[in-house]
């Protein structure tokens, strides 16, 4: 609203450019003082969020008296990341950190978890992990050794771990297992834990007998039936190798299961 206008309406006397600057500043100041206890929490709203953070405090300082099987996991995680002989750069510090909080529950148990899920994710400084983690990255910049070592330093450090991991390609798969058991034998006594090793699994002991770690790393290219090469068309006639991935298998069997299939579209799976 103009000044100049409330107060020719009014008959009030009009105001030089320094007295209505001033009479401006002060509305303004009326304006913000008015939005603060607009959006101010009242009274018993501030109580029960301060009886919500002491509750919080509370809960973290008994649950941090109680250790749990998890608590030791992570600790050995935590040292076997930096002790496989190289060093890790800030991406995969932070691709580590989101792969741990997608495997929290694992390496606790989903008992333990949820029973101290307040401690664990405050201890682990974190508040909302995610349990799904996708890397997008250039070539070269440290993917597939990021997974070696969380792999490796999960089957050394958990408990009864079962890891599986799918690749693109045999011969992806076959660089990722090698690179983990590197890992693992870098370690004092790593190579000694190895119980068995193949182009596609490796068994990891653990600190009992009944405690056998495992990793299965699978390509996505599966061979068809009988070992035979089946061939196959797409509804452009282009022929098909019979190591079809794994994803044109679940398309082929969704529209199969849809009744979307005909015949000579993807091969007889």
């Amino acid at each position: 609203m103009d000044l100049a206008w409330v107060c020719a309406t009014r008959n009030l006397p009009e105001l030089n450019s320094s007295e209505e600057s001033r009479i401006l500043a002060h509305l303004q100041d009326v304006d913000r003082s008015v939005r603060r206890k607009a959006n101010r929490p009242t009274a018993p709203a501030r109580r029960l969020e301060g009886k919500l953070e002491t509750f919080k405090r509370k809960r973290v300082s008994e649950d941090r008296t109680r250790d749990v099987p998890g608590d030791i996991a992570i600790q050995k995680l935590h040292h076997y990341l930096d002790s496989f002989g190289m060093e890790r750069t800030n991406s995969q510090k932070m691709f580590h950190r989101a792969f741990l909080g997608a495997t929290l529950a694992h390496i606790y148990g989903s008992n333990d978890f949820e029973r101290h899920r307040t401690r664990i994710l405050a201890q682990n400084d974190m508040e909302d992990p995610s349990f799904e983690v996708l890397v997008v990255t250039p070539r070269r910049w440290g993917k597939t050794t990021s997974v070696a070592m969380f792999v490796a330093a999960l089957l050394l450090a958990v408990p009864d771990m079962w890891v599986s991991v799918f690749s693109t390609g045999q011969r992806a798969s076959s660089s990722l297992l090698e690179q983990v058991c590197k890992m693992v034998c870098h370690v004092p006594q790593g190579s000694t834990r190895i119980l068995r090793r193949n182009q596609e699994q490796v068994f990891i002991r653990g600190d009992s007998p009944a405690d056998v770690r495992r990793m299965y790393s699978y390509p996505s290219s599966v061979q068809a039936d009988n070992g035979k090469a089946l061939p196959a068309t797409t509804r452009d006639g282009d022929r098909r190798s019979a190591y079809g991935s794994v994803l044109d298998r679940f398309e082929w069997l969704s529209a199969r299961d849809r009744g979307e299939c005909r015949p000579g579209d993807i091969g007889t799976f």
